[in-house]
């Protein structure tokens, strides 16, 4: 069992023993033990919840089959010891196995820690359980599997039969009670600690400033947001804001220059060019403040760009940056976390771990692969994206119902028939049968829908074998069924124009587009009120990590700036950040946008919800804008979040962005919906209103569009769009040719007449 303790577990308890056997050997041998030391703060202990949803299982672990096995994976964070553990498990099982026989093994980093009977009379019924684990068990890295022992029969089993069968609910927790380790003062870690991607739930950082923070103060912690952002991937962020102030004890982000800087800092000596540093929190040393550091502002500006751009070279407690140059600016939609835009991507490309394209069991869970497109992506006309899939297998002992199911965004898009050699296939005429270098492979081209692909999407692949039975009491069960689809399988994006029409805060929500057209967000103003409050600051910084988390890049290139500076940025797309008490430019645009905040004054439009499919599109002289059946005035108290969608009054064809709120404390309304899935679903339209849990979508104003289309495609866009005009179109083209043809036939008659 020791072999199984972690090595930080490990020295921390060798650390207390050896501190202790003075005392001990003191005591023991009569002498008068030394007058004791002060009494140390009590060690920093914290309990965190994860559930199996957070943990990467968005659907309930389904167990089908005698000994099928699912699981989940969760970190131990290198700043943390776990001392414990404690699962709350919520399931459910077939009520037709038999109880004297059948159980589920619960296993922790493949070691048994636990048994769960399956009682007849409980089969059926949603179940729970509270189960203690053992945290030594616990390595950097864990997987928490489930494994279905079922029998429905004393005689003649089919271990396949469907009455085998056990569901772990995805809403199950796992609660992890973990005491703070010391940290050494040393960037060579860094992220770490203030970033851990072994830590699967939200990234919480605290950013400190000033009590008047410049804005190129702000603009630096924005790219630095964002920076995290892409390292926290699918975890989230929740960023928080504290002016001049010291935040309980966490680690924190801290900007400071030598002529503004949290009073909690006043001693430390100025420095004399940007400056990164780590040191402990003044009450925790346990917990970590990275400073951002400098002369001025521009120091500032300096030291976040090579903190993101050259973490990999920094090391010690303290690093002096002497100069930076950024490399070229990035190409449209060529954000890492994107398929590529200018050739097939692989699909071994979008997944962090060639594994995770593999499964083994008679009844494997589906292979899933997860993917980003760019928002303006323009598909209409399209027979379908092409899929060229590549993917192996285990000869299978009956052909016959095995088979490769293929969908994306949970909608079924074909099915390829396993044969029982894994040679060749017998599918649709759009299938390239390959056989490569003697392995069992088949390679098939699909055509995925393209109107089931938004700007998040999820391909499935789901194996299904089959066994062929050999008798009452016997059958020839493959062990070890083994498939994969294959790295080098490719889905090409690439050759679409990208078109969109306006606002459409659906795209906003999920990829952040339009700003994420340029990765760094180049063409991006950011614009705040001219005096921010704390709670505008920190949903600034949230949305800037959205930013970072659709793109995997930092924001290096974005202007900030406040109200009163547009005239710099006319010519930039621009989000608008604060809530409408301090925001001055929902006065001054009032007439232009689809619902209006003025403190607790609002006027709310009523129209036509968007219905419009993901990757349709109107067409240009389509509509001039959504319909306004009326328009209602509230004088109202309570917190109402909104995100809000236009053209830009400054620039034809750039849009606008506003995320705002009726008060301060309202913005953690809005950008706490930008960061939940569920609500990000519900989001279209040029309007969006946060109501609590409640989600109140519409398309008001007027529609433009971005981008731009192929001629004959604008065309047949544009003909699609009124049938009336095609079909005389279509009729004038009949008369043209017809009288073509009865010309020509007039002049060969002539010439005929005249010969004879």
């Amino acid at each position: 069992m020791i072999s199984r303790i972690p090595r930080k577990t490990l020295s921390i308890v060798l650390a207390g023993l050896l501190l202790a056997a003075p005392a001990l050997n003191a005591n023991a041998t009569g002498e008068t033990a030394a007058a004791p030391e002060p009494a140390k703060a009590a060690p920093l202990v914290s309990v965190r919840t994860l559930s199996f949803k957070q943990m990467g299982a968005g659907y309930p672990l389904k167990m089908r089959g005698d000994n099928s096995m699912v699981g989940v994976g969760f970190g131990s964070r290198g700043d943390e010891v776990i001392t414990g553990l404690t699962l709350y498990l919520r399931y459910a099982f077939s009520p037709a196995m038999l109880a004297d026989l059948s159980h589920v093994q619960v296993l922790l980093n493949d070691e048994v820690v636990s048994v769960l009977a399956l009682p007849k009379e409980q089969g059926g019924k949603p179940q729970q359980l509270t189960l203690p684990l053992d945290p030594r068990l616990l390595a950097n890295f864990n997987q928490l599997k489930f494994r279905l022992i079922g029998h429905y029969t004393n005689r003649c089993e089919d271990e396949t039969h469907s009455s085998l069968w056990a569901e772990i609910s995805n809403t199950s927790e796992l609660q992890l009670t973990v005491q703070a380790l010391p940290f050494v003062n040393d960037l060579s870690y860094f992220p770490e600690p203030f970033f851990d991607r072994r830590d699967f739930s939200p990234l919480k950082l605290p950013f400190v400033f000033a009590a008047r923070p410049s804005t190129t103060a702000l603009q630096a912690a924005g790219e630095l947001a964002s920076w995290f952002g892409a390292q926290a991937g699918w975890r989230g962020v929740r960023y928080s804001a504290a002016l001049n102030s010291l935040p309980a004890a966490q680690h924190m982000i801290v900007y400071a220059t030598n002529g503004q800087r949290p009073d909690f800092l006043a001693k430390l000596p100025p420095v004399s060019a940007p400056t990164i540093s780590i040191m402990p929190h003044p009450d925790r040393p346990e917990r970590k403040l990275l400073l951002i550091m400098g002369r001025d502002d521009k120091d500032l500006k300096l030291a976040t760009d090579a903190l993101v751009l050259g973490q990999a070279g920094i090391s010690g407690s303290q690093v002096v940056v002497r100069g930076l140059k950024l490399a070229a600016p990035r190409q449209p939609y060529d954000a890492p976390n994107w398929v590529r835009p200018d050739r097939p991507t692989k699909l071994g490309e979008l997944v962090d771990n060639p594994r995770d394209l593999q499964v083994t069991g008679q009844q494997p869970a589906p292979i899933r692969v997860s993917f980003r497109v760019p928002g303006d992506l323009f598909t209409w006309g399209s027979r379908g994206i092409p899929l060229d899939l590549k993917f192996r297998y285990t000869g299978q002992q009956q052909a016959a119902g095995s088979r490769l199911n293929i969908g994306i965004n949970e909608l079924f898009v074909q099915s390829l028939n396993l044969n029982a050699s894994g040679l060749g296939s017998t599918q649709t005429s759009l299938r390239l049968p390959v056989l490569e270098n003697g392995l069992l492979s088949n390679i098939d081209r699909i055509l995925l829908p393209p109107f089931r692909v938004g700007s998040r999407n999820e391909m499935q692949f789901q194996y299904v074998f089959s066994a062929e039975k050999q008798g009452e009491c016997a059958n020839n069960l493959a062990d070890g069924n083994r498939a994969s689809i294959d790295p080098d399988s490719t889905v090409d994006f690439s050759g679409y124009p990208h078109y969109a029409a306006m606002p459409n805060l659906g795209l906003f929500a999920t990829s952040g587009y339009p700003f994420t057209r340029m990765a760094d967000l180049a063409d991006t103003a950011v614009v705040l009120p001219r005096q921010p409050a704390l709670q505008d600051i920190g949903a600034f910084l949230n949305v800037m990590g959205n930013m970072g988390q659709s793109t995997g890049y930092p924001a290096l290139r974005y202007r900030l700036v406040d109200e009163g500076a547009l005239d710099g940025v006319k010519d930039k797309d621009l989000l608008v950040v604060g809530n409408a008490r301090n925001l001055g430019l929902l006065k001054a645009w009032r007439d232009k946008l689809p619902t209006s905040l003025d403190g607790a004054g609002r006027k709310v439009a009523e129209g036509d919800a968007n219905t419009m499919p993901a990757g349709l599109l109107q067409a240009p002289g389509q509509s001039a804008g959504g319909r306004i059946n009326g328009q209602a005035d509230f004088a109202a108290r309570g917190k109402l979040g909104a995100v809000l969608g236009l053209e830009s009054p400054l620039a034809s064809g750039r849009s606008v962005v506003i995320v705002t709120g009726s008060e301060p404390d309202a913005m953690s309304a809005a950008t706490g919906a930008l960061s939940d899935d569920g609500k990000v679903a519900q989001m279209s339209g040029s309007a969006v209103l946060i109501r609590g849990d409640n989600i109140d979508s519409q398309q008001l104003g007027p529609v433009y569009y971005v981008g731009s289309l192929p001629l004959w495609t604008w065309v047949w866009l544009f003909l699609s769009a009124h049938p009336l005009l095609l079909a005389a179109l279509s009729a004038l083209a009949v008369l043209i040719f017809a009288f073509a043809i009865l010309r020509l036939f007039k002049a060969l008659a002539a010439r005929r007449l005249k010969g004879g």
